[in-house]
């Protein structure tokens, strides 16, 4: 299947959740004309009256994770994410991509956590499940408001995105990194164009460019890099880019 043919998703498939037992499926004869517009992302509240979620595994190295969005817009083909989009009653695929669960409190109910007497101060993983800088976050700027959350109690904050976006948030992020408190990891996974396994993502280019804004502000960076059929030009402008 070509990338026009995705219309800026990862997949056209909506298999059944397997925690439902009802499940809809198009008829073949209902299929969407071929000049149909893309499937459009709908944005649903999340009521969640916590926002810090909390681990015991031996295997993860946080405790403490915050995921201000639930499903993802990058639509990552591969993303070890989309099972939990089940749990929501949505399927783990196209819903995953379409159907984003939003905590428009996120920002608050982080200062009532940081603020809570029983808090001890450690680090805090944004982004442990889908991307906090995920294409919405541009107009709804959650991240950024649980960021400057975190600067105001100089809490440390790890995060990990594929974003460019992330470089908007650079005055936020020097303010931690004044305190040691913020490492930043950025993902790089495309060459020179877009793909079908993450149709949503930053090109090379640009994400060599946020990875240089990021040091530019001064913070703590690690940049993971998937080089299997990079062009060896591009990959020595990442590699150069951070040491």
């Amino acid at each position: 299947m070509s990338t026009s043919e995705l219309d800026g998703r990862g997949t056209r498939l909506n298999p059944a959740n397997r925690y439902e037992r009802l499940h809809v499926e198009q008829a073949p004869d209902d299929d969407a004309p071929p000049d149909a517009a893309p499937v459009p992302t709908e944005l649903y509240r999340d009521a969640s009256r916590s926002i810090l979620a909390e681990n015991d595994s031996p295997d993860i190295g946080f405790r403490f994770s915050l995921n201000p969005y639930r499903g993802c817009e990058h639509g990552c083909v591969y993303c070890y994410a989309r099972p939990s989009h089940e749990y929501l009653g949505f399927s783990a695929g196209l819903d995953f991509e379409r159907k984003l669960m939003v905590k428009m409190d996120a920002p608050e109910l982080l200062r009532a956590a940081l603020a809570a007497p029983r808090w001890e101060p450690q680090v805090v993983a944004l982004s442990g499940n889908t991307d906090c800088y995920q294409p919405v976050e541009r107009q709804l700027r959650l991240t950024r408001a649980c960021l400057e959350v975190f600067a105001e109690f100089r809490n440390p904050v790890s995060l990990i995105t594929k974003s460019a976006l992330v470089t908007r948030d650079a005055d936020v992020l020097a303010t931690l990194a004044a305190d040691g408190a913020v490492q930043v990891n950025v993902t790089v996974t495309l060459v020179l164009s877009a793909t079908p396994l993450a149709p949503a993502v930053g090109l090379l280019d640009t994400m060599v460019g946020a990875v240089v804004s990021a040091r530019g502000a001064v913070v703590k960076l690690d940049v993971n890099c998937a080089a299997s059929g990079l062009p060896a030009a591009s990959f020595a402008a990442v590699v150069t880019t951070t040491v």
